[in-house]
């Protein structure tokens, strides 16, 4: 078996929890009753140091001391860019540590609660002020965090500062929430405009680092308003969801849209639970349908072992879980073909007929080195048909899907070559 990590395939590393830990999480992470129930669905004996914090409650944007001694990741991003990989950090823009030392800084700059009536998510900070917990519109707040207080003018400052210096240490950030500072998702949720303004922060970073890029984790519906103010790409939730409830006709519209959309396009993160679990091995099928698009594909780390137990984002240390080879097996011929792409590539929608009139997914993407056929069954049930042969799709004695491992032996016919798929099924052939 090769090494267990996609890492020689991606293009663009993000590492999560590399910046400071606040021992306050820590803290609350160790005693929280209704975490602890996750912990143990992932460490069968939990012990002293298994639980770190969250890496979303930030105590400060310096390396924590677990990454390295140093006050900064000059070193670390140095190696990256030695073996030709772009290193994406997190950025955090709707709150942080309740001890943080930028609270004592900057007193001013989170949201206090000032009516007395106030009291729900809200806490009392050594200060001597009352101020909010970090939180959405929909629920409670995150205990572990303070917000940011974004009817202040001032916070737009301080944290094109913190991304100017991260600016210097990596390639690019992945903003946690990036929509909880818009001026009306604010509003509703603390009942105040917010005046920060995120075309300016990503203009200001990317007049002095042009490259940067700015991803956003972005729910709502909001995807294409943060992509005009600047994002290179967003969080498509909404594919993920028509996977998870087997909305199969809506993922086939979606994939179908012709949109220049920067998109993110997962079946798992550190969020959601494991594909594995959620899909078992139709995650191949929709694996391979993300595949089918020139997209940022975001592969979480375990997602090529088939490792189905979702880790809480406070622990540092598992039990290890036993690798489904099946999975790896796929996954090592799926990203070997990805592998070989070239920067540049183009998609066509192929032409084909089905004997009973159904649609079907049938679609080309052209890059340098290789032609990539990927047909796939919405329905539910079978399809067959032809797909004529062309200058892209070129006769061949033996075809071997990338999804099955199985090899085809295929007779030249007149009509072209010959498909047959059960529902849900995907097959996935290079030229």
């Amino acid at each position: 078996m090769q090494e267990k990590t996609p890492f020689g395939w991606a293009d663009e590393i993000w590492l999560m929890g590399i910046w400071k830990n606040s021992p306050s999480s820590k803290k609350i992470a160790e005693t929280m009753p209704t975490l602890r129930p996750g912990y143990e669905s992932v460490k069968s004996k939990i012990e002293p140091g298994d639980v770190y914090g969250s890496p979303y409650a930030i105590y400060e944007y310096k390396p924590d001391p677990i990454i390295t001694e140093k006050d900064n990741l000059t070193e670390i991003y140095e190696w990256f860019q030695s073996k030709n990989k772009k290193l994406i950090l997190d950025f955090v823009p709707n709150h942080m540590a309740i001890d943080s030392p930028m609270v004592s800084s900057n007193p001013n700059s989170f949201l206090l609660a000032n009516d007395t009536l106030e009291i729900k998510n809200t806490f009392v900070h050594p200060n001597g002020n009352r101020y909010f917990y970090g939180k959405d519109p929909y629920f409670d707040g995150w205990t572990d965090t303070i917000q940011w207080d974004f009817s202040n003018p001032e916070v737009e400052d301080l944290q094109m500062n913190i991304l100017l210096d991260i600016a210097k240490q990596c390639d690019g950030v992945r903003c946690d929430m990036a929509m909880l500072p818009l001026p009306d998702v604010f509003e509703m949720t603390h009942g105040r405009r917010s005046v920060f303004r995120w075309e300016k922060v990503i203009r200001t970073i990317k007049e002095e680092f042009p490259h940067f890029k700015f991803y956003a984790e972005v729910y709502w519906g909001l995807e294409s308003r943060l992509l005009a103010l600047g994002f290179d790409a967003t969080y498509d939730k909404q594919l993920y969801d028509f996977f998870l409830h087997q909305n199969l006709g809506g993922a086939m519209d979606r994939l179908q849209k012709q949109s220049n959309l920067g998109q993110i396009r997962f079946l798992e993160n550190h969020d959601e639970e494991r594909a594995k679990h959620c899909f078992g091995d139709r995650g191949k099928t929709y694996f391979s349908l993300l595949s089918a698009y020139p997209n940022t594909i975001l592969f979480y780390d375990g997602q090529e072992l088939g490792l189905s137990k979702k880790i809480p984002v406070q622990m540092i240390r598992t039990d290890e879980e036993p690798i489904h080879f099946d999975t790896y097996s796929y996954y090592e011929r799926a990203l070997s073909v990805i592998q070989k792409r070239s920067k540049e590539m183009d998609y066509i929608d192929v032409p084909y007929s089905e004997f009973n009139n159904q649609s079907i997914f049938c679609r080309l993407l052209i890059s340098e080195n290789q032609r990539e056929l990927f047909i796939w069954n919405p329905n539910d049930h079978i399809c067959s048909g032809w797909i004529p042969y062309q200058n892209e799709i070129i006769y061949q004695k033996e075809l071997k899907d990338i999804v099955s491992g199985n090899v085809f032996s295929q007779e030249k016919k007149e009509d072209g070559m010959y498909y047959l798929l059960n529902p849900n099924e995907l097959q996935w052939f290079t030229f």
